[in-house]
């Protein structure tokens, strides 16, 4: 029978490669999502013909057509804008004046034309007969405009004074109607109303009458001109008055069944929703690009600020599975509202699960994704949606990393996710005000931010348990569990074990205390040492600090046995541990708090009864310490038991038991830290700290006098 192969080690260097080997299967996932979530689903849709589907705005869009139709009606509504021609109106009043004056020059020019031996006529009718046809045609048409024969004669036959107050009548009204402005539509029914009035005045001949409307229909014309600038910029203000038709994401353009006008047709063509339009080969390019830069970036910061973790297959495997859930899960959310956002559950995890460093990586990488999915599909894709979401993701994230700090139980986390939540839904109010958003509207977007948060953070706690299952992860919420009294192994060595449970409890202080000082995790520290001697449970009065009465059953057993009984507790706390789904990280400090090392005290004693005997039945069968808090329960463990069985002793003897303890442990044949990450100075702090615990654990008390010589 051939002896069975040891499984190989994965490598560092293998590890790394199969960590980016994940990282690119979370990417191509990651770059479904996004191309999913920005890739517009097209109609085959025509002006004039029914729609094949209600069709909703994949994206905020301007209603050009209709915004326009309501621009122009503005417009026209507001009409021209007219100014008065101050050189029109002297125009027409000179040309009055000569009128006038053409009338009174009229009787001179008639009286040339009598005989001077015949008497000047009267009346009209003798100017009638006395002046030949020529000489009226002659005397009409010397002012101008011309007047007729009866309007002539009616001048001939008046009295200066009838002519003056004709003129100033006349010109009165004239200049009145011009100063105040005459329309080319109002001319007309200005002319009827001055005539009117003409017609109604007794103190104007009838005959003359007709000379002052003559007047009114010649120089009453328009004296209002538009003013082309003024014009305009009273059409720019009522075009600018006028709002955009906006649709808005998630609205209806078109219902199925119902005609698809040229407004629609139109909103759809910026949406990018017509089949048969431009293809999608930029888009897939441009999201490809931007995907695989952006994990070039995650994998660089990976690669030198956080090697451990991209070392750790466990770890990466985690941070896979978070970047390929959280963005199917970020698809499925923005088909409900763009701020409606996942992101805290990736990151509150990952930093619960891995660490803060690889949390803060991740924050940057999905923050950027998410607000590219935020942006939706067609013009929008890198809007004031996409800015805005990218910074309150940002923002969320990384307030819940801080909080996170403090997460010591379950509780915790929901308060570390409200802090994320309220801090990003401040920043979305803010840029929310930048963007003039109305009031309901920012109220809505705080809501839509804040619940998701709080919504994030249940998931969180309430599926964190799984994660630790699942990727055997020992969170600070669960060490904390498992430090609880009431769990059921630490109640069963409190019981069978009182003796053990006392020293584990003092180691625990030990280790706590020091991995606190060197910057370890005191938290798993402290579990790892309640739970190290479990496996004592088996055989407990094996033990000397649970034996009674000063019975110690190992003198009367050989003492490859007793090795043999004490050497198994080890192994028989790993079963118990296993058995019990403790976490790896405290299953690992269990099964390494001794080591190789050689039972030096039976081994000894055999020693002195076979000097052939064998040091491999006296020496334990783990592995030597390879984490911090696995060698600092080591050391802690044995200067326990040392200093414990001095008895009632003083500082100096403790100091010289630790120090002895402690560096015997780096001795050249056992050299129990060669395979843990600590430094000598780290382990000169670990000494510092073990004195100042027991210190404490061993204060002096105080000697209480005998009850009976105080009687006597």
């Amino acid at each position: 029978m051939t002896k069975r192969e040891a499984p190989k080690q994965i490598t560092k260097k293998n590890a790394r490669l199969i960590s980016l080997g994940m990282l690119a299967l979370s990417l191509a996932i990651a770059f479904v999502c996004v191309k999913g979530m920005l890739t517009p689903i097209r109609y085959d849709v025509k002006v004039g013909e029914a729609s094949p589907a209600t069709i909703l705005a994949t994206c905020e869009a301007v209603d050009e057509i209709n915004t326009e139709i309501m621009r122009e009606k503005a417009r026209m509504e507001t009409g021209s804008i007219y100014a008065i021609d101050s050189v029109k109106i002297g125009e027409y009043k000179r040309g009055a004046e000569d009128f006038f004056s053409g009338i009174d020059k009229l009787y001179g020019k008639a009286a040339a034309n009598i005989p001077e031996d015949a008497d000047i006529p009267a009346s009209a009718a003798q100017w009638g007969e006395t002046l030949s046809a020529s000489a009226k045609a002659a005397l009409c048409s010397s002012v101008s405009p011309a007047i007729d024969e009866a309007s002539l004669l009616a001048v001939l036959s008046s009295t200066d004074d009838q002519l003056q107050t004709l003129k100033d009548i006349t010109m009165s009204k004239l200049d009145t109607a011009l100063e105040a402005g005459v329309s080319e539509e109002g001319r007309d029914g200005l002319v009827s109303s001055c005539t009117r009035e003409i017609n109604a005045m007794s103190a104007i001949p009838s005959g003359l009458k007709k000379i002052a409307v003559q007047v009114f229909d010649a120089f009453l014309k328009p004296t209002l001109s538009i003013d082309a600038s003024a014009t305009e910029a009273e059409h720019a203000a009522a075009i600018e008055s006028v709002e955009p038709i906006v649709v808005k994401k998630g609205q209806v353009v078109v219902e199925k069944g119902s005609i698809v006008s040229e407004s629609q047709f139109a909103l759809l063509e910026s949406m990018d929703l017509v089949k048969g339009e431009d293809s999608n080969t930029n888009l897939t390019f441009g999201v490809l690009l931007i995907t695989l830069l952006l994990f070039a970036l995650f994998a660089v910061y990976m690669r030198f600020m956080e090697k451990e973790t991209l070392s750790s297959i466990k770890q990466m495997a985690i941070v896979a599975v978070l970047i390929m859930l959280s963005c199917a899960l970020a698809y499925l959310t923005n088909r409900v509202d763009y701020r409606f956002t996942p992101i805290l559950i990736p990151v509150m995890l990952c930093s619960l699960l891995v660490g803060e460093g690889t949390a803060y990586a991740l924050t940057a990488l999905l923050s950027i994704f998410f607000g590219i999915m935020a942006g939706g599909s067609g013009s929008g894709i890198l809007g004031s949606h996409c800015a805005v979401m990218i910074i309150c993701n940002t923002i969320s994230g990384l307030a819940a990393i801080f909080a996170l700090k403090q997460a010591q139980s379950r509780a915790s986390m929901i308060a570390a996710g409200a802090v994320g939540g309220g801090y990003a839904a401040l920043v979305m109010v803010a840029l929310q005000l930048m963007l003039k958003t109305a009031f309901l509207g920012v109220m809505e977007s705080l809501a839509w931010i804040f619940g998701s948060a709080i919504l994030c953070a249940l998931l969180v706690t309430g599926s964190l348990s799984i994660w630790e299952t699942l990727f055997d992860v020992a969170t600070p919420a669960r060490l904390n569990e498992l430090s609880n009294t009431n769990h059921p192994l630490l109640r069963q060595l409190m019981v069978e074990a009182p003796g053990t449970y006392q020293h584990s409890i003092n180691v625990a202080a030990l280790a706590e205390g020091a991995a606190e000082r060197i910057g370890a995790d005191p938290l798993l520290a402290r579990v790892g040492a309640y739970y190290h001697d479990v496996g004592k449970l088996r055989r407990p009065l094996y033990f000397k600090e649970n034996q009674k009465n000063g019975e110690n059953i190992h003198d009367s057993l050989p003492p490859l046995e007793s090795a043999q009984a004490i050497i198994a507790h080890q192994k028989d706390g790993v079963t118990l541990l296993t058995k019990y789904k403790l976490p790896s990280a405290v299953i690992k400090i269990c099964g390494e708090h001794h080591g190789n090392s050689l039972m030096t005290y039976f081994y000894f004693k055999a020693k002195q009864a076979d000097e052939t005997v064998k040091e491999k039945g006296f020496r334990y069968v783990g592995n030597r310490p390879s984490t911090k808090e696995s060698a600092i329960v080591m050391m802690a463990d044995g200067c326990e038991a040392a200093v414990r069985s001095l008895g009632d002793t003083n500082s100096a003897a403790v100091e010289q038991m630790v120090h002895k303890i402690i560096w015997g442990k780096l001795n050249e044949n056992e050299n129990m830290m060669s395979n843990a990450p600590l430094t000598i100075a780290e382990i000169s702090e670990i000494e510092k700290s073990f004195l100042k615990t027991f210190a404490g654990l061993m204060h002096d008390r105080i000697e209480y006098p005998n009850m009976e010589d105080l009687k006597a």
